[in-house]
């Protein structure tokens, strides 16, 4: 892992959202709060959904590196996925896998459980990653879904059923776009 690389490949990813984020990549804030879940669960297996052009995977990914966990990043966009795939390269991190496909079918190709989940992809989708993935989330795992505030219509259905699952705990957080935090009991 090379410091210097991660960090000039998170600068130009963020002169890129400040200028407009043309590719809908979460917000500085909104990385450093993500990182900070992930410092205090030190998850090892981790799922994201929505890679975008990399800046969370690479947030995500550098933040694991400290407890060997592994970072599972799924984008089905052409133009993103190869955007991305060059600045995970460019990063040197090495504990991120990149998965080209469609959420939720593209889960049948990965195998074994997550002890975190990321849903930053399709809004009208949120329902099935989580439909998909609940039993798939090992106890005491976090989901964590962004534009809960942003994109509150779109996503009432699914915030309603998450806080209805008994299986959940779920706090929402006004940092960025907003973020659903729920956690597997």
């Amino acid at each position: 892992m090379n410091k210097n690389a991660i960090a000039e490949v998170k600068e130009t990813i963020e002169k890129n959202i400040a200028e407009g984020n043309p590719y809908w990549n979460i917000s500085p804030e909104t990385a450093q709060y993500i990182i900070s879940l992930l410092n205090t669960a030190e998850p090892k297996r981790v799922l994201e959904i929505g890679t975008s052009i990399g800046y969370s995977a690479i947030c995500i990914g550098e933040a694991l590196v400290a407890w060997d966990g592994t970072l599972i990043t799924i984008e089905s966009h052409d133009e993103r996925f190869a955007l991305a795939q060059k600045n995970i390269e460019d990063s040197t991190l090495e504990n991120i896998i990149q998965v080209k496909g469609h959420a939720p079918e593209i889960f049948l190709n990965i195998e074994g459980t997550f002890d975190l989940c990321f849903f930053d992809a399709t809004k009208y989708e949120h329902l099935s990653y989580f439909n998909a993935l609940k039993e798939r989330l090992n106890p005491g795992g976090i989901i964590i879904t962004d534009n809960m505030i942003s994109h509150n219509k779109e996503l009432a259905e699914y915030k309603k059923t998450v806080e209805d699952d008994p299986q959940f705990e779920s706090k929402l957080v006004d940092v960025g776009t907003g973020l659903l935090v729920s956690r597997k009991l």
